[in-house]
């Protein structure tokens, strides 16, 4: 080929004249970014394909396994922890006009399940690790004119509350004890509880009457949407499935399925509130990768211990939580070299929404100091160990006197 006649030749010019190449942007790390793969989507498909969509074999099979990662107790799979946190008060008889104790330091569901059934919360400070402190409720279990039926320790970050302390007041004063354990799946109480000897382990999920589990997408491992209440108690359980199910004596598989056939009868006044086997697939196929999950979380969770401070023993590895001067212009800077964070809790007592409960600022001092000043990093199995050090990095280089 050659060049038109009357053009100038700057062949070269242009090839000594400089490029300028914008440098790539690193990725930017999701707080809690799912673990999805093929083994996830292949199941799903394979529900999608066999025509049944809702509460079916999908779903007991996930609860079946769930029980025996646990160990003992009864497995019911919900739509979502709240319904869980609902239907648990609705089986325990705490309802109209009781009250129930629990913490300021939690998400806003926890008081929502329980101003949903008519319950009073009874809020109660946290002590330094963020949990529940029983010294400060054994004063109020104490004053007559409370009508108290339960208590509801949230397992902070997934961290075990003090379930010696906790199940101790819990049998003395006959309540019922509902864990709101929407971040602990994985967590273990380590201590005597129970009769059990000092130093032993006990899963969260196998101590209280019952346990609630989240399965949102940023939890250990996920249904897209979704829950399970874990019960040492089979008639309690076996009521929480009829309830979620419309009080229905029948689910739809049985009603429906393969057979045989069975007719239902309305038991009892219920919720919309089961799981369906498209989301039960997920979270069945979370359960069987667990082991794997959990490795790659812990070299993550590893370095950023190494680098701000160790944990409780027993921790399930879902909220690595630090604690900076200024939160705001912290989680900015963190979002603009492409992190982002988290933040467990704002004290619910503060919220606009719920300053009807009569409590204000200053009174609980340490739900507070916790809640106000909190910044979760992002911890999910999806980040490789660069990722971890280029967040603590970063943490480092903003943060300030952060702590744990």
């Amino acid at each position: 080929m050659s060049w038109p006649k009357g053009k100038p030749r700057k062949v070269a010019a242009v090839l000594e004249s400089p490029v300028t190449v914008e440098p790539e942007a690193p990725k930017f790390i999701t707080f809690g970014k799912p673990d999805i793969g093929h083994a996830e989507i292949d199941a799903v498909d394979n529900v999608l394909r066999s025509g049944w969509l809702g509460s079916g074999p999908v779903v007991k099979q996930f609860e079946e396994e769930f029980e025996t990662y646990m160990g003992s107790g009864h497995a019911v799979a919900l739509s979502s922890a709240t319904m869980g946190l609902m239907l648990s008060m609705a089986v325990t008889n705490i309802g109209d006009g009781t009250e129930i104790v629990t913490s300021p330091l939690t998400f806003p569901a926890t008081i929502n399940a329980i101003l949903a059934m008519r319950v009073k919360p009874i809020l109660v400070d946290v002590d330094e690790h963020g949990n529940l402190d029983a010294n400060k409720i054994k004063p109020i279990l104490m004053n007559r004119e409370h009508k108290i039926r339960g208590l509801m320790p949230i397992h902070y970050g997934g961290a075990s509350a003090d379930m010696r302390e906790l199940m101790h007041l819990a049998n003395v004063h006959d309540l019922k004890m509902i864990e709101d354990a929407a971040h602990a799946f994985g967590s273990e109480f380590v201590g005597p509880s129970d009769g059990q000897k000092p130093g032993s382990r006990q899963k969260i999920g196998t101590i209280g009457d019952l346990t609630v589990f989240s399965f949102y997408p940023t939890k250990n491992i996920t249904s897209g949407e979704g829950g399970m209440v874990m019960s040492k108690h089979a008639d309690l359980a076996e009521r929480i499935r009829t309830l979620s199910n419309q009080g229905l004596s029948s689910g739809a598989w049985g009603r429906y399925g393969k057979g045989p056939i069975t007719n239902y009868e309305v038991v009892h006044p219920g919720y919309k509130g089961n799981m369906s086997d498209i989301h039960a697939a997920i979270g069945l196929t979370q359960l069987r990768r667990w082991p794997e999950l959990l490795a790659k979380r812990t070299k993550v969770w590893n370095i950023y211990e190494d680098a701000f401070g160790w944990r409780e023993p027993g921790h399930s590895k879902s909220l690595f939580m630090l604690r900076v001067k200024d939160r705001e212009a912290f989680r900015q800077r963190m979002y603009e070299a492409g992190i982002g964070t988290g933040i467990h809790y704002n004290p619910v007592h503060l919220e606009p929404g719920f300053r009807f409960l009569g409590y204000k600022l200053g009174d609980f001092p340490n739900a507070e100091r916790i809640g106000l000043s909190t910044v979760s990093l992002p911890v999910s199995s999806t980040m490789t160990t660069e990722d971890a050090e280029r967040v603590v990095k970063e943490a480092k280089k903003w943060a300030g006197e952060a702590r744990v």
